[in-house]
């Protein structure tokens, strides 16, 4: 072998490694600041300073002497090279590593010859945004583009960090990075595309284009480029898909959601039930709701008596809790900021005042999609007029009238931005001081909590600006592969793939076509499973025509096949019998779900009928007979109306 590595070292010259040329890309339209640059924290140092007009980010010498601003957050891209040690990358000296290879580097088969398991990396900046691209040193490209996606739920005014081919590979990447490098797969990546770092879909859909672009015209045009990444980075493949149709020729959108937005209609009901829970079993511990598994019935989502609780430390809790307790904070609290930025804007330095107007909403930071108002609030269409919780569980008479009244009068809502103040989750775990109560909500004669109603100006610019999936274009094929970690009460729940399917078959049945949906147990082999749905999408496009491996199916923790086929997850959308996988794995709901909404979770704002007309026309199920006294309390919490869900938005 060393006979072998000197010859390699000969025809290795250290052009390979010398510095590219900086990308020229037209910057964002609308450029957010406050921004922090951090590639600093990236290990890249300081940003190019690019105006002495106190515009951006504050450049210092080694000394911490102030010498200008970054605007862009821009540095100049280098390259350097990585090897793999089995467990991880570290970096490499091709001047010595070759001649005598570093004892913890692996080797890894190329078209039948057996090389060091050397990685080159390059990293710069590209709309702000740090990019990284990386492919085998000592073999060919494959000329097969994978583009990989982070998640997590941003509120921006930060670069996100890089993923450099060190320690800031998270543990799935430290698994997936090596089988795709080996198979000769480039990657291509940018903090612009980890949710994480900030929501918005358009701008996340530009840096990727742009990403693309660049290295289309660096390293040449990609027979394909397949998008891969869990959570938000599988949601930010369906918006891709949608919005930029011939971005990406296919996906695998790991652990997904059809999008974001439409997830704070259901997970905005989630404080609200829980504290309504919480405060029945403080007024009386034999309650029924102290029996953790039972708030499903409202909630809809899974509930364990056995599950550990963030909050009280003991057993028993909900995915409410477990998954999106801080969910609304983040996204909803004008005052709730994430910790990283005090220790940022501290440690570089930026005068307290800079970011004392910034509102931490996602809707705030999106203000140039939603707009303001004359204070600078956002609009937000959190809206739940007319939502009856737990109508179906009083419909199949697991709850009794009485309960179902009382459940509604005290729900409450959100209040508005400018009535917030900051979220103590120690004291206060739902933010109950941000939601609007009622003292006397369990009096029948009482006063019912009000509801909130959205704003249809947020509603219409979540839509038009395409942050919610439609289902009318989806255009290439997807595997939506999901880890099922219900037991978990995670966050990224079971429906969401049928949610997805649902949008399409309700707005283009063909389209649904594209998408298959794979199911596999929490302990399986999810990086090899992600492979093999790589190798099927490979089939797909190199032969233009799904290959029979290209169907829904679900795998045991061995990866076995349970099922495979157009029938597997029957009777999650049809109500008909259940296939095998769903049989295998059960699916849950929502708490819109439970009040009547479909699977397909899109509605803001439900059309609203008369109680009386509920009354009448069967809404509450055929066993269900309120008293005249029940009837009028009914009517006094929905003055508006009730949502009828039968009859679109």
């Amino acid at each position: 072998m060393k006979a072998w590595i000197l010859a390699v070292t000969a025809a290795i010259t250290l052009a390979g490694c010398s510095t590219p040329q900086q990308p020229q890309h037209p910057p964002q339209a609308h450029q957010q600041q406050p921004f922090i640059c951090r590639t600093v924290e990236s290990g890249l140092g300081q940003p190019l300073p690019d105006n002495d007009k106190g515009i951006g980010h504050p450049v210092r010498d080694d000394a911490g002497k102030l010498v200008g601003y970054s605007s862009q957050c821009a540095i100049k891209p280098r390259i350097q090279l990585f090897y793999f040690t089995g467990t991880g990358f570290k970096p490499f000296d091709p001047e010595s590593g070759y001649k005598l290879p570093p004892p913890d580097m692996k080797m890894t088969l190329v078209n039948g010859a057996t090389i060091p398991f050397v990685v080159r990396v390059e990293v710069g900046t590209i709309n702000r945004f740090v990019y990284t691209i990386a492919m085998l040193e000592l073999a060919p490209w494959n000329h097969k583009l994978v583009y990989w996606m982070r998640g997590g739920v941003g509120i921006g005014h930060q670069q996100g960090l890089a993923m450099w081919f060190n320690d800031a590979l998270n543990g799935s990447e430290k698994l997936l990075m090596p089988k795709l490098l080996a198979e000769g797969y480039a990657i291509a990546s940018s903090s612009g595309n980890e949710s994480g770092v900030h929501y918005n879909m358009r701008l996340a859909e530009e840096t990727a284009a742009q990403t693309k672009a660049y290295f289309t015209a660096t390293y040449g045009k990609p027979v394909y480029t397949i998008g891969i990444g869990g959570s938000g980075g599988a949601v930010q493949q369906y918006m891709f898909a949608q919005n930029r149709p011939g971005l990406f020729d296919a996906g695998i959108p790991v652990q997904s959601y059809p999008d974001m937005i439409t997830q704070s209609i259901p997970i905005a009901d989630c404080p609200l039930l829980g504290q309504y829970f919480r405060e029945e079993v403080e007024r009386d511990p034999a309650s029924p709701w102290a029996t953790w598994s039972r708030q499903s019935l409202v909630q809809g989502m899974n509930a364990s008596d056995t599950a550990k609780n963030p909050i009280t430390g003991k057993t028993g809790s909900t995915e409410c809790i477990n998954g999106w307790r801080f969910a609304m904070p983040t996204t909803l609290n004008p005052y709730f900021r994430d910790s990283k930025f005090d220790k940022a804007i501290a440690f570089y330095g930026y005068a307290p005042e800079i970011f004392a107007k910034v509102k931490w909403t996602h809707w705030n930071d999106l203000e140039d999609i939603y707009g303001t108002d004359a204070e600078g609030y956002a609009p937000i269409p959190i809206d739940n007029v007319g939502v009856q919780y737990g109508l179906s569980a009083l419909a199949a008479g697991k709850l009794d009238a009485d309960e179902f009244l009382r459940l509604n009068a005290c729900a409450g809502s959100w209040k508005e931005q400018r009535e917030f103040v900051p979220y103590k989750p120690d004291s206060d775990p739902f933010d109950s001081a941000n939601m609007h109560r009622s003292a006397t909500c369990r009096d029948p004669a009482g006063t019912p909590a009000p509801r909130r109603e959205g704003e249809q100006r947020a509603i219409r610019a979540a839509w038009d600006s395409g942050h919610v999936f439609s289902g009318k274009q989806l255009g290439i094929p997807m595997i939506d592969l999901r880890p099922y970690r219900e037991a978990e009460l995670d966050m990224h729940n079971a429906r969401q793939a049928f949610s997805v399917r649902a949008r399409l078959l309700a707005a283009n049945p063909g389209e649904a076509k594209r998408q298959v949906i794979w199911f596999a147990r929490p302990d399986t082999d999810l990086p090899g499973q992600v492979m093999k749905a790589l190798w099927v999408l490979d089939k797909y496009l190199s032969s233009g025509s799904a290959p029979p491996e290209f169907a829904d199916r679900c795998v045991d923790s061995a990866g076995t096949v349970i099922g495979s086929g157009p029938e597997v997850w029957a009777g999650v959308l049809d109500g008909g019998k259940p296939g095998a996988c769903t049989l295998a794995f059960p699916i849950h709901s929502s708490p819109r779900m439970v009040a009547g909404e479909s699977i397909r979770g899109d509605t803001f704002k439900c059309r609203l009928k008369p109680v009386s007309a509920a009354i009448a026309d069967g809404t509450y199920g055929p066993s269900v007979r309120f008293s005249d006294a029940q009837k009028a309390w009914l009517a006094r919490i929905f003055p508006q109306g009730v949502c009828d869900y039968n009859n679109g938005l």
